[in-house]
């Protein structure tokens, strides 16, 4: 089997029907297996699976201890040897995304990556994929198929709520240095409604958990520097800031000094071309 097609979902029924339907429309359906994980919903997505259950090759329903629980119990039952997580709420661009994706799935990369949709915005993955872009951005989940070798090696961290797919790209891709191709094919459309999309704040907490604990602080600082300072000069007074952003309200601290910052390098440079043309 080469493709797994993942679905999680919680109390979604209405985001999980329209994910379904976008799976079980695809014109090479017989060339994949879809896998469903269910965290004992009790909004009628459950009725909905078993009406579903026999084009849908494996399904579950129990209590499970978060997203990315219910991704690594997909991961154990998956079969293929590259998986696609398609979430609920979360649909395929079209009818031929799997026709189209498997001649890409050669096993000479470890990711094949293709573009989504947010809304009406595409939303696509540069080349190459550096760590200055993945600390800011991430890989769109579902627009990428992942060789299940890898997802084992590196499960979800369960400990964190909304970013352990980005940290689990960031150990593989930046890190590991692992094979990737990127092909501009439309693969989903996303749903924007999700957790990670919601909470922002939560989003940031937990990547710079991440950060901290994979990355030395002497490389951050650097990355830290240009996405946030715009290129002013490391200093102890930098650091001090970067500290603060651990802290309640620190983020909002340091973005002012920031600011302040570049008010003042704007002043010095103003103020030197006055002398210089004696005004």
């Amino acid at each position: 089997m080469k493709l797994s097609i993942i679905t999680i979902n919680r109390n979604n029924r209405d985001g999980l029907l329209s994910t379904i339907d976008s799976v079980l429309l695809q014109t090479a359906r017989i060339q994949f297996e879809y896998i469903v994980i269910d965290g004992a919903s009790i909004d009628g997505s459950i009725d909905l699976i078993r009406s579903r259950s026999g084009e849908i090759d494996y399904w579950i329903s129990e209590k499970d201890g978060g997203i990315y629980n219910a991704m690594n119990k997909g991961v154990a039952q998956a079969q293929g040897e590259y998986c696609l997580f398609l979430n609920s709420g979360d649909t395929l661009n079209d009818s031929d995304v799997v026709r189209d994706v498997l001649p890409h799935l050669d096993d000479l990369h470890d990711f094949v990556i293709g573009s989504i949709f947010e809304g009406k915005n595409r939303t696509t993955v540069p080349d190459p994929i550096t760590f200055l872009w993945m600390y800011k951005a991430s890989i769109p989940h579902s627009g990428a198929f992942i060789r299940r070798s890898l997802l084992l090696k590196y499960p979800y961290d369960e400990t964190l709520k909304i970013v352990s797919d980005w940290k689990f790209f960031l150990k593989a891709l930046i890190i590991d240095n692992v094979s990737y191709k990127l092909i501009e094919r439309p693969i989903a459309c996303f749903d924007k409604t999700g957790i990670s999309s919601t909470q922002p704040l939560k989003v940031e907490e937990e990547r710079r958990k991440v950060l901290d604990e994979l990355i030395p602080p002497r490389i951050t600082l650097d990355y830290l520097q240009f996405t946030q300072g715009n290129g002013y000069q490391n200093t102890d007074y930098d650091r001090f800031y970067i500290k603060m952003r651990k802290y309640r309200y620190g983020k909002v601290f340091y973005k002012l000094n920031v600011l302040t910052m570049r008010f003042i390098a704007c002043f010095r440079k103003g103020a030197r071309f006055a002398r210089e043309y004696k005004w």
